[in-house]
């Protein structure tokens, strides 16, 4: 075995020193999978062999911070080069600026979470005129702007909120509310029609009252739930669609509300994870974002005649305090 310098490691991992030193030295908290990865270079630059090949692809999102961290995380998990452009909250022109930017290299696949717009539609219609491989992640975009969606059935994800409504609230007359992130995400559109829909056929009682209009922000989410609840002040359950969760809690906790509404929301991660832990959030609907990373790489790197669907559709489970699943422990 050779002698391995810290600075080959960070070469090949990209890692920075003071986390190779934490692996290395046993200091201070990692990731296991970073753990893994440092020792796996180590061993095999040690025995001489040679790097594995390089993926190259970049990423961008515009997802809430939770999840964010976490796809970041699987991200540097997965060994992958290219760019991770974080568009948390960014506006339409700048999100169009940077994937612009990311669009010049037809080579490397891109994969996306955005807002649909006529704009970004026809910016990745022609990126992929000249080959460049578009793949939606989380929220879909229109068909000619991609070449694959992998997520969950976000329909079916808003219906599994409404099932949960009606079968916790019973057979009765009740108000519920939904909280609305933005119907130029797909997913938000999808899950808000699921609810509706779910609600109508299969519990006629429950009549969904109020809407907030939350934008994944926690400051609008917040202002949004007080105006709805005092607009709608006997509702029962809330269902929100997309993000700022924190600021939904903290809207009931103001209004007096925060031990007696039936709360459901989507993600498990660093922010919604001790929601659930405190009662708060009662029900979250997610899907693992390792298996979406790794999913969106299948299609962004088809092996040969592997038979892929336009429309790869992931598993979710509905999570609660007591079976926190362990990707809620990343980042």
């Amino acid at each position: 075995m050779r002698r391995v310098t810290v600075a080959e490691i960070m070469r090949e991992t990209g890692l920075s020193r003071a986390t190779v030193d934490r692996v290395l030295n046993g200091r201070g908290h990692v990731h296991p999978r970073t753990r893994a990865a440092v020792e796996d270079t180590l061993a095999r630059l040690g025995r001489g062999e040679a790097p594995p090949p390089v993926i190259a692809a970049d990423i961008a999102l515009r997802v809430g911070r939770g999840m964010m961290a976490q796809m970041r995380d699987a991200w540097q998990g997965a060994g992958l080069t290219g760019r991770f452009e974080d568009l948390y909250l960014a506006d339409e022109d700048q999100v169009l600026r940077r994937i612009e930017d990311l669009c010049r290299d037809a080579n490397r696949p891109l994969i996306l979470t955005a807002k649909n717009s006529d704009r970004l539609t026809d910016l990745l219609r022609e990126a992929r005129g000249r080959g460049k491989r578009i793949i939606a992640a989380v929220s879909d975009l229109a068909p000619e702007a991609r070449d694959a969606f992998v997520g969950i059935d976000n329909r079916a994800a808003g219906q599994t909120a409404a099932f949960l409504i009606g079968r916790m609230l019973g057979d009765r007359p009740t108000t519920v509310g939904v909280v609305l992130g933005n119907i130029a995400f797909r997913c938000h559109e999808d899950r808000e029609i699921g609810f509706r829909t779910a609600l109508r056929a299969h519990f006629p009682k429950v009549v969904l009252a109020g809407e907030a209009q939350g934008e994944d922000s926690a400051d609008l989410t917040r202002n949004a739930v007080l105006q709805m609840l005092k607009d709608h002040p006997a509702l029962g359950a809330i269902y929100n669609v997309g993000g700022g969760n924190v600021g939904l809690l903290d809207a009931l906790g103001e209004a007096g509300r925060a031990g007696d509404m039936l709360v459901i929301g989507h993600e498990v991660n660093a922010v919604t994870a001790p929601l659930l832990r405190g009662g708060g959030l009662d029900f979250a609907i997610a899907g693992d974002p390792v298996t979406l990373l790794a999913a969106a790489l299948r299609h962004a790197f088809p092996e040969g005649a592997e038979n892929l669907r336009e429309i790869g559709l992931l598993d979710f489970a509905v999570y609660t305090r007591f079976n926190l699943p362990g990707f809620a422990h990343t980042a």
